[in-house]
């Protein structure tokens, strides 16, 4: 009987060599499953957008007028069954607590029953889109090009097309204007977007002690650093569209209102901060995120920061909401919310950049 040595199904160098194809195969196999997925969200995305064509034509026929662009972004149910979800890119990640409105309206969509060529909607992380009175930067920053560097656009006659950014960018140079005039002007005119991209937040004003409620006074606010003047503690006079009011007392004020839409610049976890008196309530997308209610000269002007941090995706407009109540009349009266995140740990006030009021709000 012979005898040999014993030889090992593979070399070493062979059994490198197997990883290695196996690993670049795994790549490939990885790769072709990711971009088929981001494939079928951006046609997902698409369809999205044609069944808000559909609801656009539909309201036409059925009011003999265009609809403005609130009731584009908010009242098509009765023709969309009620399914808010196609108001959402599906690429784009949302948190379980809300919706969140991932494409942007032309502004002048009322204008434009016939104009076929026109942008009705795009992919954007605001909810409308200034083609007058912004620039490319902030253009950019609002027109989302999700779909490999591209953006899925809805024409006023229903077709959905893909399209890069630059191409619909009315500030581009040196033909901004063409483009304009082409995709985004209504063809008879009457109306001017500039202003639609107004910041700050709606303020909203009662002298009723139960609770926001009644008449209200209101007025866009250009910050919620807000100590509505407030001469006890900052030097400075009252200033609240309440009649009776005086610079040195806020009343009969007794709660106000604060609402529109904020924007983060860093995809971090973001912690809110309060100071106020009495007692104040903070929502992000219609959650509850941060509540304070205190008294006495001291802990008024003492700060209260939100127990959670909440997740923000940077260039995104979320819904926001600040509430106040003033549990007796005199001075001091004040609320003040400010923001921090981990690569800037410190509070800081929210920049008037970063906050937008309500749709259809535009002072």
């Amino acid at each position: 009987m012979k005898s040999g040595r014993f030889r090992p199904a593979f070399t070493l160098v062979e059994l490198l060599v197997v990883i290695a194809i196996i690993t670049v195969l795994v790549s490939m196999l990885t790769w072709g499953i990711s971009k088929a997925r981001d494939s079928a969200r951006a046609t997902q995305c698409g369809n999205n957008l044609k069944q808000i064509g559909t609801a656009f034509q539909q309201y036409v026929a059925a009011n003999d007028k265009a609809p403005d662009a609130a009731t584009v972004l908010g009242g098509f149910d009765i023709y969309l069954s009620n399914n808010r979800s196609v108001y959402s890119c599906p690429i784009v990640v949302t948190s379980a607590a809300a919706e969140v409105v991932s494409y942007g309206v032309n502004p002048c969509v009322h204008r434009m029953m016939t104009d076929a060529g026109k942008v009705l909607m795009v992919d954007a992380n605001a909810d409308m889109i200034d083609y007058e009175s912004l620039d490319t930067p902030t253009f950019q920053r609002d027109v989302a090009g999700r779909h490999y560097d591209m953006a899925n656009v809805l024409h006023i006659d229903g077709r959905v097309e893909r399209m890069s950014p630059d191409d619909i960018n009315p500030y581009r140079t040196p033909d901004g204007e063409q483009i304009r005039t082409t995709l985004w002007k209504p063809r008879i005119g009457g109306c001017s977007c500039a202003g639609s991209g107004s910041n700050g937040l709606l303020g909203e004003y009662w002298a009723n002690p139960d609770e926001w409620t009644g008449t209200s006074w209101k007025r866009l606010e250009k910050t919620i650093d807000l100590p509505f003047g407030n001469s006890a503690f900052f030097g400075v006079p009252y200033s609240i569209p309440i009649p009776g009011t005086t610079a040195d007392n806020p009343n009969p004020l007794k709660t106000a209102r604060f609402s529109g839409f904020i924007r983060p610049d860093a995809s971090e976890p973001h912690t809110f901060h309060v100071c106020c008196d009495n007692a104040a309530w903070v929502y992000v997308n219609g959650a509850l995120v941060l509540s304070r209610s205190t008294g006495g000269p001291g802990p008024v002007q003492e700060w209260q920061a939100a127990p959670t941090p909440i997740d923000l995706l940077a260039g995104r407009w979320y819904d926001f909401e600040v509430r106040w109540f003033e549990e007796g009349p005199g001075s001091p009266s004040h609320v003040k919310v400010y923001w921090s995140r981990p690569s800037s740990p410190g509070r800081t006030p929210i920049p008037i950049t970063n906050l937008r009021p309500p749709r259809g709000i535009i002072q």
